[in-house]
């Protein structure tokens, strides 16, 4: 009986601190941008956006989605600053992180239904045929736009994407937080001092073998992503990711849109053998730009050659089909230009 007491009263204190860190996070990063409630398949639903810069003449907008256990801080400390300064730039938080809500829809958990959302609030707001960039998890959103709507945005750009089903499964507190009763417990006490703890070792593997910015989880607000509601939304895209992979690789020799795949050769969170170099084999008269020596997160460790191909895209500049090297000395080597 005493030993049930004791870890009743453990598992109270670690509820109330984690509700009070939760509620310290809200305060310390509130919304940064503005909401738009979309209508329709999406009736109720709020996403968060921010947008910066202006539309300029002969250069399309750009739309930005972030990736897993993140929001659109990440994207836009990496890259809204050099694009808002040549064009109109908005980015989202995806439904159930940072502040967006998550709705109501059991499949939202599916990238091609999170594409449908943002390209709503996106006619919306009277952006067209925007670039759409997405990171990571957010690739495979950018993805399934692209094959939803080729008609509807002027380029596509996968950035260290996660584009195909992997061997091998997810994290084990996935599991955990999917589990009924024990994953309500689990997400509501364990997460928050399990998250303080382990996340500058996160930041860093992420990172790798590059050097996170300093102060760069504050920048991003990543203490956002150990609230319930947000680490449950992360863990169902994340859990769900690799199914949905499945079905949508298999069409995407379909899309037709210019794309420029970017990614970082030394890549160990997202294979760039598995996901990156095969999206391009899939995709006729791409271009793939591998950056030698750059790990997961390109857009904070070589911003400008992101930015570079964004704004090609933006241009209306057709892709180098092909294979485009940068090295970590900028030399740039493009094998089928030589032949």
């Amino acid at each position: 009986m005493t030993a049930f007491i004791l870890l009743v009263l453990f598992l109270g204190s670690l509820l109330v601190y984690s509700a009070r860190a939760a509620a310290w996070a809200g305060s310390t990063w509130p919304p940064s941008g503005e909401f738009i409630a979309l209508d329709g398949e999406f009736e109720g639903l709020r996403l968060h956006y921010l947008t910066c810069g202006e539309r300029r003449e002969g250069v399309a907008p750009v739309v930005l989605i972030h990736g897993a256990s993140g929001n659109l801080r990440d994207m836009v400390e990496g890259l809204a600053g050099p694009l808002s300064r040549e064009t109109l730039v908005v980015a989202f938080d995806r439904p159930g992180h940072g502040w967006s809500e998550r709705g109501k829809r059991p499949d939202i958990a599916d990238p091609a239904v999170q594409a449908r959302a943002i390209a709503q609030a996106t006619a919306k707001l009277g952006i067209e045929k925007p670039v759409v960039a997405g990171h990571s998890w957010g690739a495979s959103v950018a993805a399934a736009w692209a094959l939803a709507e080729p008609r509807g945005i002027s380029g596509l750009l996968p950035l260290s994407g996660a584009l195909y089903p992997w061997p091998g499964g997810i994290a084990w507190y996935h599991s955990v937080v999917r589990t009924p009763l024990i994953g309500a417990v689990f997400i509501r006490t364990m997460i928050v001092p399990g998250g303080r703890v382990l996340m500058p070792k996160g930041v860093a593997a992420n990172f790798h073998p590059d050097k996170a910015p300093e102060g760069y989880a504050e920048a991003i607000a990543l203490p956002l992503l150990f609230r319930p509601s947000e680490f449950r939304a992360n863990s169902e895209d994340t859990a769900n990711l690799k199914g949905h992979l499945a079905r949508q690789s298999m069409r995407y020799g379909e899309i037709s849109v210019p794309t420029i795949v970017v990614t970082g050769n030394a890549d160990h969170t997202v294979s760039p053998k598995l996901h990156s170099y095969a999206f391009h084999s899939a995709v006729a008269g791409s271009e793939l730009v591998k950056l030698r020596g750059t790990g997961h997160m390109p857009h904070y460790a070589r911003r400008d050659a992101v930015v570079d191909a964004v704004l090609r895209l933006a241009r209306g500049e057709r892709p180098r089909a092909g294979e485009t090297t940068i090295h970590e000395d900028g030399r740039v080597e493009r094998p089928e230009a030589a032949a």
